[in-house]
């Protein structure tokens, strides 16, 4: 899975990135198709606000998080967006 990054007013860091990749992995699991995936990182009044958008199998998949530490962040992403995708694999494999 492809993953574009940004980051606004942090520097990047490509600890932070893998570590997300190896995390958002999973989402996988739940979808075939994967069309695009981007997560922005912007710090905000000394912390750090994540957004997830995920494009999968024709829908929309957004999730936020906000935390000091970039990685609790990746982590909140990741805990959001699996629930988002779960409950669509478990609403399209029931039909």
């Amino acid at each position: 899975m492809k993953i574009n990054y940004t980051w606004k007013h942090l520097d990047r860091s490509e600890a932070a990135e893998k570590y997300a990749d190896e995390k958002l992995e999973r989402v996988t699991k739940y979808v075939q198709k994967i069309v695009s995936c981007e997560v922005s990182f912007e710090a905000i009044h000394g912390e750090i606000s994540s957004n997830m958008k995920l494009h999968a199998d024709g829908n929309s998949f957004n999730a936020h998080n906000q935390d000091k530490d970039v990685y609790v962040c990746i982590d909140g992403l990741e805990d959001k967006i699996l629930s988002q995708v779960s409950k669509h694999h478990d609403k399209k494999s029931q039909h």
